[in-house]
């Protein structure tokens, strides 16, 4: 009679807990930086913040970075379905139809870019390639990126005969300026800046800090250029397993997320940069021909990347964009 007592009382308790866990719907999130890259991550950390506000605690992301999958890796197992989403850059999966990397050619008008159908053309495009559904698409700021350097520009005012770490992105501005492209990961940079394996690196306009590569690199490249664009992507499954309301709330925290990053972005850049400066981290400024053309040639060849890895898709995205004065 105890033993079925005791059974009876097991039952209810979990009939009366079931509710409470089912309250909470957790979705795994990939991140392709972690908290040593503040700067990229701290969209990551406002989505996660504006979906939990939004649902009333009721819809929760768990935040896994690059140490459980390398950023360059993590395109196929959100697309398998091993994590629900992932945040990231277009061009760590450039050779998987990574085709958002141009939107860092993209003006950064967050409305004409939905109004327009530019945000609808990605969208389609990765559930075409890589199931996957792209929820936001943050621009981090208005200073987009830049280039340090272990030592002053030459005496020609370039990088002439360096060796540059950077990715494809960057290919063409640092060959125009006689640097050498060479593609490392995020990881890998500090040491090999340390021992001279590149004596330079391209990075977004902010996150040097607090990756601490001012320790091995005493100048920042001016101007800036471009802009950073980091999707917000979820697998297709996994979204098809939510409600209309629980879609809704991804989508909703998706674009606070886009409205509050443009200028988050450029608040934590302008704080960087004043910590860089007590640190010494002197400025590098280019001419202002070679400003112009590093701004202009990033913007084709950023073009001409899109359609090397997305031919079926690139040309037609363009077309769009210029309809809409959003790229030349």
């Amino acid at each position: 009679m105890k033993r079925l007592l005791f059974a009876g009382a097991a039952v209810a308790a979990l009939a009366v807990a079931a509710p409470a866990s089912a309250q909470t719907k957790t979705l795994k999130l990939l991140s392709s930086w972690d908290r040593s890259n503040y700067a990229a991550l701290e969209g990551a950390l406002v989505y996660q913040e504006q979906l939990k506000k939004l649902s009333g605690g009721k819809l929760v992301v768990d935040l896994k970075g690059p140490e459980t999958v390398p950023p360059f890796q993590q395109i196929q197992p959100v697309s398998a379905g091993v994590f629900d989403m992932l945040w990231t850059h277009g061009v760590y999966h450039a050779g998987s139809k990574g085709l958002a990397l141009v939107a860092d050619a993209i003006e950064p008008d967050l409305d004409k870019r939905r109004s327009s159908g530019v945000f609808d053309f990605f969208d389609k495009y990765y559930q075409k390639h890589n199931k996957l559904t792209m929820i936001a698409m943050p621009i981090i700021g208005t200073h987009g990126y830049q280039i340090v350097l272990r030592d002053a520009l030459s005496a020609e005012g370039d990088f002439k005969g360096r060796k540059i770490r950077c990715t494809q992105s960057y290919f063409g501005v640092v060959k125009a300026l006689g640097g050498t492209p060479v593609v490392l990961p995020p990881a890998e940079v500090y040491s090999a800046l340390e021992k001279g394996v590149v004596e330079g690196a391209t990075w977004p306009a902010a996150g040097i800090y607090t990756m601490k590569w001012y320790e091995v690199a005493h100048y920042r490249v001016r101007p800036t250029f471009g802009t950073t664009n980091t999707p917000m992507l979820i697998n297709m499954n996994a979204w098809g397993k939510l409600t209309a309301a629980e879609q809704k709330l991804l989508l909703d925290a998706g674009r606070e997320t886009e409205k509050l990053m443009i200028k988050q972005g450029d608040v934590t850049l302008a704080k960087e940069e004043a910590e860089l400066d007590k640190l010494g981290m002197k400025y590098a400024q280019l001419s202002p021909e070679k400003g112009a053309m590093v701004k202009r040639l990033w913007v084709t060849s950023l073009w001409e990347l899109a359609e090397q890895c997305c031919a079926d898709g690139a040309k037609e995205l363009r077309e769009i964009a210029r309809k809409a004065n959003l790229t030349n």
